[in-house]
């Protein structure tokens, strides 16, 4: 992850040399990381929408050969050939995206190795010093003490300088207590709210592209639910025992994700219809699979 994450580390800091708001500079960095995925992100909805346009085949396939496992396996090929489909084509794509997803995770909880390039020797003597555990966030813990103490840390590494962890009134370094309420609580429920949102239209965005809104099988509708509670549920919880400068990042990148969800499925099914009206002009007007 040190490899992916140290350039993301200056692209950070960059970012905040320009905008001087650390909460600021942590949503642009969320929309930075969407743009230099949106290739990998196009090919991976365009590799989804040609395999749900053909799963009804595929459940047709599974009804009449579902007892000859070898006919059904070649007629399964046979058809990814007819409709220049990849069953694998998307996996790649996820392969690709994943570590860079570590990659900002990591740069986001850790601004002291990759925001501020500390040694990690002087990172764990700041630790000590104001009794810090080294688990999830703990160096934003460490940036907390930048108001009150910072002539303290500066004394052990001079690679520190002056940031204000502070974004429309709230402490991102704090993580909010869930047994105690304050304003830190707008950062997990918002958390969960648009994680909730994002599934809401990745769900119905997929039933519309696969045409089949009404017809869903009861193991698929039931994993969909499943997801759609799990996932705003697990937002919500991290919310709480994270630094809120995570949640702002989740936030940020649910809400991006929505976005991009919307517009690349009306891109990539616009483009396959016009690729299909090219491919029937060219055979003659005759109806092309």
């Amino acid at each position: 992850m040190t490899i992916i994450a140290t350039p993301m580390g200056y692209v950070m800091e960059a970012i905040y040399g320009f905008t001087q708001n650390y909460g600021l500079s942590v949503i642009l960095f969320a929309l930075l990381a969407k743009i230099i995925m949106l290739p990998l992100s196009i090919k991976q909805k365009r590799s989804m929408i040609s395999m749900q346009r053909i799963n009804p085949k595929l459940k047709e396939l599974q009804k009449k050969y579902g007892n000859n496992q070898e006919k059904y396996n070649q007629e399964v090929m046979k058809l990814y050939e007819e409709e220049n489909v990849s069953p694998m084509g998307g996996c790649g794509t996820m392969l690709l995206t994943f570590p860079i997803m570590i990659g900002l995770y990591y740069v986001v909880t850790q601004p002291l190795t990759y925001f501020m390039h500390v040694p990690a020797e002087a990172i764990a003597e700041m630790a000590k010093l104001f009794e810090i555990e080294t688990t999830y966030g703990y160096q934003l813990q460490i940036c907390g003490q930048f108001a009150q103490n910072f002539d303290q840390l500066k004394a052990i590494s001079d690679a520190i300088y002056p940031v204000d962890f502070t974004f429309l009134g709230l402490d991102l370094t704090l993580t909010p207590n869930f047994k105690e309420f304050s304003a830190l609580w707008i950062i997990p429920i918002l958390s969960a709210a648009t994680a909730w949102m994002t599934s809401q239209v990745t769900n119905r965005l997929n039933r519309q592209v696969s045409g089949q809104a009404s017809s869903e099988d009861e193991k698929t509708e039931q994993m969909n639910k499943s997801m759609t509670m799990m996932m705003p549920l697990m937002s919500g919880y991290f919310g709480f025992v994270l630094p809120a400068a995570v949640g702002i990042y989740w936030i940020a990148n649910n809400l991006f994700t929505c976005v991009q969800e919307v517009i690349l499925t009306n891109y990539c099914m616009k483009q396959g219809e016009n690729n299909n009206n090219e491919l029937t002009n060219k055979t003659g007007g005759k109806k092309v699979k």
